[in-house]
């Protein structure tokens, strides 16, 4: 996301910084631009009451706007992964952020519509980046995209990412259950860190013939080899509001099955929009896993060819330069 903000902008993390530190006119004199992300995660530390924190942590904010800071908030979720799906707090705390915002980043225009109807965002304060592609992060661009189709004696599926409730991998584990029943051939890959809720689902996942779990984190040196050995990429939530592992899988040319949401086609090319499938059909997944097992190497290459195509269009590089202007439009 920041490739391409240098030489003007230098960035310096603040994971480890105090929200108080933010009140500090030195802190503002070296940092005239604050960029907040994953805000569900800024205000909660363990046994401290919430909304007291979040009211500290935005006097700290007011005064770093007053020393003449700038803020830049990113939107990349719509329900907080810590809080569950229905929390006050959260959407009292991102009213707040809304308005004390100089701009705020969002990804599609999904999102922008959300935060405009749900928060009252100004439009004025609003700018549009996409989600970048991962070209050139793990391995040469090159590399990645002059990679031939992976050896096709059974189609492989992949899902990647934290296994959290909002990926609804139960929706797969259906599928692929009903699908190992009936004797397709085909193998499903799950890899990612598992949270204490979702153990049991990845054990059930892990125990049926045609899927495999890698239940941890994957090194980002694992990261090419996992991706180039599978040929479709499964997302099966219905709540998806921003997809990094979508983009990542196009990256290496594998195709985006998933639910026809307005979050899925704005984070596919149209060429492949083909492969989603009704949200509400509760057989839309299994249809649509037979529909690419029995897809032709000719057919799955042009999938391929469009997702390379997009991750191009969506080149970290180029995605940076947008936000380095919103950025230049703040100092």
């Amino acid at each position: 996301m920041y490739s391409a903000c240098g030489p003007e902008f230098n960035l310096t993390t603040s994971k480890n910084v105090e929200f108080s530190e933010f009140a500090h006119p030195d802190f503002q004199e070296e940092n005239r631009v604050l960029h907040l992300h994953w805000d569900d995660r800024l205000f909660r530390e363990s046994g401290e009451d919430d909304a007291l924190k979040f009211q500290q942590a935005r006097a700290h904010l007011d005064r770093f706007k007053q020393n003449g800071g700038r803020l830049i908030w990113t939107i990349h979720n719509q329900q907080a992964h810590s809080h569950g799906d229905a929390n006050d707090l959260f959407s009292e705390n991102r009213r707040a952020l809304t308005k004390m915002a100089d701009l705020i980043h969002v990804h599609t225009p999904h999102a922008w519509a959300y935060m405009i109807s749900e928060y009252g965002a100004e439009s004025e304060k609003l700018r549009l980046i996409p989600h970048p592609s991962y070209l050139g992060v793990y391995e040469d661009a090159e590399v990645s995209m002059a990679r031939p189709l992976a050896p096709r004696q059974i189609t492989r599926f992949l899902t990647f990412g934290a296994m959290r409730g909002n990926r609804e991998l139960d929706r797969l584990h259906l599928a692929a259950r009903k699908l190992t029943n009936r004797g397709h051939a085909f193998h499903v890959s799950i890899a990612g860190r598992v949270f204490r809720k979702g153990r049991r689902l990845a054990r059930r996942l892990d125990g049926i013939a045609n899927v495999s779990v890698i239940a941890d984190r994957i090194p980002d040196t694992e990261i090419p080899q996992l991706f180039s050995q599978a040929h479709v990429y499964v997302l099966p939530s219905t709540t998806t509001f921003t997809s990094g592992t979508a983009m990542l899988a196009q990256t290496f040319g594998l195709p985006i099955i998933g639910p026809d949401i307005e979050a899925h086609k704005q984070t596919t090319p149209e060429d492949c929009h083909d492969l989603l499938y009704p949200a509400q059909n509760p057989r839309g997944l299994i249809r649509m896993m037979m529909r690419m097992m029995e897809m032709s190497d000719a057919e799955l290459n042009e999938k391929r060819l469009a997702c390379f195509e997009f991750a191009v269009q969506r080149d970290p590089m180029r995605v940076s330069g947008l936000l380095k202007n919103a950025l230049s439009e703040l100092v």
